[in-house]
């Protein structure tokens, strides 16, 4: 089953920011990946270059995941609709079908899920994911199983992308997130995080030692869509990072 996306941060920054996203589209392509991740700080802000990136994913026939670096709730808790709505509107523009925001600052007592709700009604193609981020308040695990909590209990159609590496840069338990929150994953981010001279620092996935993100990996579904979001260099070794992950998903 193909159900691997490549996220276009995994490149070189500088080099995406130069040739455009849509430059690297027939590289994930030939690679054998199910879909791209088009990442919004990726995007030049002065030319979003969105059409020409939408042409050439529909060229090769990719799903699509649009990435944008936003809060859903703003500090005090009130949906964030201004930014939410500008946020679909380019997603509906690239064609995707999955859009991926951060949680920001919900609040179970006051943040209005009925407008949520509401506004996502009038999407019904589209998926909203809300991500577990490196911020002290949206990569929180109790936070986020509130929010998805609440969601649930008010049937709001949102699901969670679940970011194995940003536990560790929010200095959270893995273990406890998987508890709390795995019944409401819908789409997987992989990265390998390990401590460097004091520092966490994200690596390329490793086979067989024990890591992390294999154990998420074995924690979920078989077959859920996966994204690759580590340092990919050369950009080459695209195609190797998709077999791993469509090996192991044949060894479970």
């Amino acid at each position: 089953m193909k159900n691997v996306i490549v996220p276009m941060n995994a490149f070189n920054y500088l080099e995406v920011l130069e040739k455009g996203q849509a430059s690297f589209i027939r590289l994930i392509a030939e690679a054998g990946a199910f879909g791209v991740e088009i990442r919004r700080e990726l995007l030049p802000e002065q030319d979003l270059s969105i059409e020409t990136i939408r042409k050439e994913i529909q060229r090769y026939s990719l799903f699509t995941v649009y990435s944008a670096p936003v809060e859903l709730w703003k500090e005090d808790g009130s949906l964030n609709s201004g930014i939410l709505e500008r946020t679909f509107e380019e997603g509906r523009v690239l064609g995707s079908k999955w859009i991926k925001v951060s949680l920001g600052h919900f609040h179970r007592e006051h943040s209005d899920l009925k407008a949520l709700r509401n506004y996502l009604s009038r999407q019904p193609d589209v998926q909203l994911l809300v991500e577990n981020d490196q911020t002290p308040y949206g990569g929180n695990v109790e936070n986020l199983a509130s929010f998805f909590e609440s969601a649930t209990e008010q049937s709001v159609p949102v699901k969670m992308t679940f970011d194995a590496g940003n536990w560790f840069y929010a200095n959270q338990d893995v273990e406890e997130a998987l508890s709390k929150l795995a019944r409401y994953v819908g789409y997987l981010h992989l990265k390998q995080v390990e401590v460097q001279d004091g520092e966490l620092v994200t690596l390329p996935l490793v086979k067989g030692g024990g890591h992390s993100w294999e154990k998420v990996k074995e924690s979920l579904p078989a077959g859920i869509v996966t994204a690759l979001e580590f340092p990919i260099e050369p950009k080459e070794r695209t195609k190797k990072y998709i077999e791993m992950m469509t090996e192991s998903e044949v060894l479970s």
